[in-house]
């Protein structure tokens, strides 16, 4: 009888929460309309497009009154998720991300001319994205799993979805091995967190007090082996194995939406997590390690691509290892900084996926050896190219350099005598200069050498030039006013 007041105020607590994940509501009546749509309606392909937009768009309302409405930072279903303003803003940019990858989905001659159609992706895709609306807000390690877990079978059926053809089925296959294995290096230390704590919810000084019992060396091993897990969804060093296979043979749509928004969520967790896994130095230790040998081997395996989604896939990895190097400072210093970094950066790398894709969709191009002369015959998309490219780079006047200067500025003003700092550093520099001389390649191809024969004038896919052209203008625009993406993600 003694347990009935504790069960009485469970549920109470369940209850309540169930009004502070509005958004979450929305994505999961919008996954299952749409499965029952596809189910029982012919023809369903515009009518589930137009459900999908409303969906993301609904949920971004809700966010976006929370946003407004914030008052405190709450704990919910008895501690599994924390509802804070860092979340929301965090879910808002995966949002904004998703909106831009659902057009891009329709204007994939690889998705709609599948034989079982697109909406099977869409609920997918749908999946996927409330997979990262709960890690971004879980404040269990239990939830942590099941939310990586999510996104990860997600992730697998989005890559694998032209899987009929044996290069897909592959890099399929060998990204579900990864995932297995990071799935499984994670759970171990989660168990061993357990074993050594007695707990596994973040909040609260049990975990940190149990963790700083037991030594330094089984405390470091445990946070390690949840990190690893952690990074394979980040596509860190040595964690990345599976990202170029996938990036390559995927179709270019679903490789523009994995490759910003899973990052977004991870992020956006390792925020949250930061100052419960400060036992020692760590995780700073690994991130350090992580970061720099990102940076390094992401920027110089992709000077050696012709394949430009192979290429942009070592990209991926490099501006991994950046954002990476915040993480070694104190999570009141860092949320800016994270943010504008994920938001130009998601904007720069959907942008050039749409001209690649428009590439594709026109001369069934992928190599950027066969790039040679196209700038004449789509100068718009070549302009939008180069200026998407500079971006990636760093250089002004592009909203590129002011996410570049945030992260120099901010570790500098930290801790400029740190030899480790001062040693990653270095190496961001040096790897952002090494960036140019792959980022540049397309360009290069585009305007300044002569194509092999004639090439045909493209037709296909406007929708992908004018939104090129919007994100284009939005790096530009955010590159000469950052206080206009810093009131929006404030």
């Amino acid at each position: 009888m003694q347990d009935l007041p504790n069960i009485q105020q469970t549920t109470t607590d369940i209850i309540n929460s169930l009004a502070y994940l509005g958004s979450e509501w929305i994505i999961i009546v919008g996954f299952l309309v749409i499965i029952l749509t596809d189910l029982f309606v012919e023809k369903s392909k515009m009518f589930v497009a137009g459900l999908a937009m409303l969906t993301l768009l609904t949920s971004g309302a809700f966010l976006v009154h929370d946003l407004i409405n914030f008052q405190n930072s709450e704990l919910l279903f008895n501690g599994m998720f924390v509802f804070s303003k860092s979340a929301i803003q965090f879910k808002l940019l995966i949002v904004a991300v998703s909106l831009f990858s659902l057009v891009f989905f329709y204007q994939d001659h690889r998705l709609t001319k599948h034989p079982k159609g697109i909406n099977d992706l869409i609920s997918i895709f749908l999946a996927s994205i409330l997979g990262m609306f709960l890690l971004v807000s879980s404040a269990n390690l239990l939830m942590l799993f099941l939310s990586i877990e999510m996104i990860s079978l997600a992730s697998y059926l989005m890559v694998s979805y032209n899987a009929y053809q044996k290069k897909e089925a592959e890099a399929g296959m060998k990204y579900v091995l990864f995932g297995a294995v990071a799935s499984a290096i994670m759970l171990y230390g989660i168990s061993l967190i357990y074993g050594f704590t007695g707990t596994i919810n973040l909040y609260g000084d049990a975990l940190i007090i149990g963790l700083s019992q037991i030594g330094i060396g089984a405390s470091a091993l445990a946070i390690i082996l949840v990190l690893a897990g952690i990074s394979f969804k980040l596509s860190a060093v040595p964690f990345h194995f599976w990202t170029p296979d996938a990036y390559q043979v995927a179709p270019t749509s679903v490789v523009s939406f994995l490759s910003a928004a899973p990052k977004i969520a991870v992020f956006g967790f390792l925020y949250y997590l930061l100052p419960y896994f400060q036992i020692g130095d760590t995780i700073n230790q690994f991130i350090l390690f992580a970061a720099a040998t990102s940076m390094i081997l992401g920027n110089i395996a992709a000077v050696f691509q012709d394949d430009a989604k192979r290429m942009m896939a070592y990209s991926a990895i490099g501006h991994t290892g950046f954002v990476l190097m915040l993480f070694v400072m104190p999570q009141a210093l860092i949320l800016n900084a994270v943010l504008f970094y994920l938001a130009i950066y998601s904007i720069a790398n959907i942008g050039v996926f749409m001209s690649l894709s428009y590439i594709e969709n026109n001369y069934a191009v992928v190599n950027i050896s066969g790039f040679k002369g196209l700038g004449k015959n789509i100068p718009a998309m070549g302009v939008c190219l180069v200026i998407l490219m500079v971006s990636l780079t760093g250089i002004p006047p592009t909203a590129g350099f002011i996410a570049k200067f945030l992260v120099f500025s901010s570790l500098i003003s930290f801790n400029s005598a740190s030899i480790y700092i001062t040693f990653l550093l270095v190496i961001a520099v040096l790897t952002t200069v090494v960036s140019l001389f792959y980022y540049l390649k397309i360009p290069l191809n585009f305007f300044l050498k002569k194509s092999v024969g004639d090439l045909p004038i493209a037709r296909n896919s406007s929708v992908l030039v004018a939104l090129a052209i919007l994100l284009t203008f939005l790096t530009v625009l955010f590159g000469v006013f950052p206080s206009l993406l810093n009131a929006l993600i404030g």
